[in-house]
C-alpha cells in the first residue's frame, strides 16, 4: 500500500552530475552525486548498491522508484530510465517521472520572483522552464530550447522589467553571454537533486500509482534531432533480396 512515507529511490541523470537518493517520504536518508562523462549502466547499478549498502537495505525494500524524464542527455535520460524500468518490472514496484527543471526550480526556494531553471543542452542553447514563487511554486511557461538572445527576447515580452534568478547546470557556461545581454539576470550554478524528483513525484502521487502505464514511460525530448528512429527494413531493396 503506497503512502506519502513510502521508501523511495530516485535518480537523475539529465546532466553530466549523476544524483541519486533515497528518501523516506519527504525525509532524506541518503544522497550522492557523481560525475559522469559516458553515463554508462554498471556505474549507476554500482552507485544504487552503494547507496542501499549504506542505507542497510536491500533493492526489494524500495516502495517506489522516480527517474527523471528530462530535458537533458539523451544518454543518461535513456540509460536510467531503462535501468529502473527493469527493476520496476522484476519487483512489481511503481515507477515516476519527473522533470530535472521543476527540481532544479523546486530546490531553488525560497527564492523569491521569477526564477528560470537551466540546463546546459549544447549546441549553444539551453533548456528553460520559468517560475514564480508566491505561497507555492507556479510553472509560468512550457519546457523551452532557447538559445540565450531567444532567452533574453522571451524574459523581455513575459516578465518586462522584472528581475530573473537564473538557477541550474547551465552555468557558468552561459554567465557571461547572459550577462552581457542583460543587467536583470541573477545567475547561480545548481545541480539537479534527485531528492527533489521524489519530494515532487509525493505531491502529485501521495499514495496512488503513476498516471502513465509502465511500458509507456518515456524520456521527454525537445530537441527531437538529438536521436534517430530507425527506419524499418524495405525488403524490395536489392540488398535485402534473398535468392534461392
Amino acid at each position: 500500500m503506497l503512502t506519502s512515507d513510502s521508501l523511495i529511490l530516485a535518480l537523475d541523470t539529465a546532466t553530466p552530475v549523476q544524483s541519486l537518493a533515497i528518501t523516506r517520504g519527504t525525509t532524506i536518508l541518503f544522497e550522492a552525486f557523481s560525475r559522469s562523462q559516458n553515463k554508462e549502466g554498471p556505474g549507476l547499478l554500482s552507485l544504487v548498491d552503494d547507496a542501499l549498502r549504506h542505507c542497510e537495505l536491500k533493492i526489494a525494500d524500495i516502495e517506489r522508484f522516480v527517474v527523471s524524464r528530462g530535458p537533458g542527455a539523451f544518454t543518461g535520460l535513456r540509460v536510467s530510465m531503462a535501468m529502473l524500468k527493469s527493476l520496476a518490472l522484476t519487483l512489481d514496484k511503481p515507477l515516476y517521472a519527473a522533470s530535472s527543471l521543476d527540481a532544479i526550480a523546486r530546490d531553488a526556494l525560497p527564492a523569491c520572483g521569477i526564477t528560470a531553471a537551466c540546463i546546459d543542452a549544447r549546441r549553444g542553447e539551453l533548456y528553460v522552464a520559468f517560475y514564480r514563487y508566491d505561497n507555492d511554486i507556479q510553472k509560468l511557461s512550457d519546457e523551452l530550447l532557447l538559445k540565450p538572445a531567444d532567452f533574453i527576447e522571451y524574459m523581455d515580452h513575459a516578465f518586462p522589467g522584472q528581475t530573473v534568478t537564473c538557477v541550474g547546470p547551465a552555468f557558468p557556461t552561459y554567465t557571461q553571454k547572459l550577462l552581457s545581454l542583460c543587467d536583470r539576470l541573477i545567475i547561480r550554478n545548481s545541480n539537479p537533486r534527485a531528492a527533489m524528483l521524489a519530494h515532487i513525484v509525493l505531491e502529485q502521487f501521495p499514495d496512488s500509482l503513476p498516471d502513465v502505464p509502465l511500458e509507456a514511460l518515456e524520456p521527454k525530448y525537445i530537441r527531437m534531432d538529438d536521436f534517430e528512429v530507425p527506419k524499418p527494413f524495405d525488403f524490395t531493396q536489392p540488398q535485402y533480396r534473398h535468392n534461392g
